[in-house]
């Protein structure tokens, strides 16, 4: 017990400290929180040791994080202007994974890790995107919701199929897999109908209707762990399945003082260490040894980079986006945060991805989050 107190109350520690000693630097909080861990790690100086509580610590973080991303998802954005949302999503998420998915295959990737570098390289990270785009003076715009609701398809799309290939590698449903998807799309839309007016029914015309908003806090609390429980005993991973009820509330969740204490408790206590925890596993020792580890390293981060700027150009231009917004659109699009690791580590966990390829994809994290908002910010400058 001792030994687990001490691992968070080190974590909670440095997600306080650090993070404000790194954000003269302009360094995002995640990004320190990983850098540090990868610091402190086993395969830094290795002063944290985890455990069994200090992982399950690191999964509800996980948990949190795609919970809250589907929660600020908004899908009335795509149906907006559908058909130049789809275009921007299939060019910017496709061609990225089709060249992620050869590159990992010249590198001697057996299929399915390839596969996993193919879906990393569709998603983005609205989490960052969205403040980014409006520190570049752009989220309010016509383009800007344009780029947001690409974004976000790309996510949905991306977790699609990590979705598919968790059930393909490691089965936890004895369902075949087209029922399995039946029976996953008709439980997604009963929970869009049923939840909004279970919560009409409790807070509005039923015994809670006086109530605070701790009780509302309480009843998304139940809701998202017996849906959590539902989801997994029809076989769905649960970074997909926190991500899908993150979406179902994204329009039952109106109340800013509940969003908010929502994510108070996910990033105050358990999103720091799962971001810690995903640091203490980068191991850079691995390209050391040979160059081909390095020049592997480099070729990920130089084709994710490019591809998803130069897909993104493309596909701005064909919808009519200016030439400044879709080269903003190409360099938003190429961050690489929330869901990228969120499935990375999920990968890594059940076998299908190495260390290097782990820490690469972690290492292109830090690179997008860190420059990516820098030269947004410098062409939303040059832009007005």
């Amino acid at each position: 017990m001792e030994s687990t107190l001490l691992v968070l109350l080190l974590i909670l520690s440095v997600g306080l400290i650090v993070p404000e000693l790194f954000r003269k630097l302009r360094l995002p909080f995640i990004t320190s929180l990983i850098l540090v861990g990868a610091a402190l790690g086993p395969n830094g100086v290795d002063i944290v040791q985890t455990n069994e509580t200090v992982a399950f610590f690191s999964f509800l973080g996980l948990t949190f994080l795609m919970f809250m991303s589907g929660l600020e998802t908004r899908v009335e954005h795509i149906k907006q202007s559908i058909s130049k949302v789809f275009i921007l999503a299939t060019i910017n998420g496709g061609v990225p994974a089709l060249v992620g998915f050869a590159i990992a295959r010249g590198f001697g990737y057996d299929m399915m890790a390839s596969l996993m570098v193919a879906i990393i390289f569709i998603s983005s990270s609205i989490a960052i995107i969205i403040p980014s785009l409006k520190e570049a003076k752009l989220f309010r715009k016509d383009d800007g919701q344009l780029i947001v609701s690409a974004v976000v398809l790309e996510d949905v799309m991306s977790l699609m199929l990590l979705g598919i290939l968790l059930q393909s590698v490691d089965p936890i449903t004895d369902l075949p897999l087209p029922i399995y998807f039946v029976v996953l799309i008709l439980s997604v839309v009963a929970l869009k109908v049923i939840l909004p007016k279970l919560n009409k029914l409790i807070f509005t015309k039923g015994v809670f209707k006086h109530k605070e908003h701790e009780d509302q806090l309480r009843f998304v609390i139940v809701v998202l762990m017996a849906v959590l429980l539902y989801f997994s005993a029809i076989g769905v991973h649960p970074i997909v399945a926190a991500f899908l009820l993150g979406l179902v509330l994204s329009g039952t969740v109106s109340s800013k003082k509940i969003f908010t204490q929502l994510h108070t408790i996910g990033y105050g206590l358990f999103v720091p260490v799962f971001f810690f925890m995903i640091g203490t596993q980068i191991d850079l020792t691995v390209f050391a040894g040979t160059g081909n580890s390095l020049t592997f390293l480099f070729t990920i981060l130089l084709v994710s980079v490019l591809t998803k700027f130069a897909s993104g150009y493309v596909a701005g231009r064909l919808v009519n986006i200016s030439k400044e917004h879709s080269a903003m659109f190409g360099v938003a699009s190429s961050i690489q945060l929330t869901t990228s690791l969120a499935a990375t580590q999920a990968a890594f966990s059940l076998g299908i991805i190495d260390t290097p390829l782990l820490t690469s994809m972690v290492v292109l994290s830090i690179v997008t989050t860190v420059f990516a908002p820098i030269v947004l910010r410098l062409l939303g400058h040059n832009a007005v």
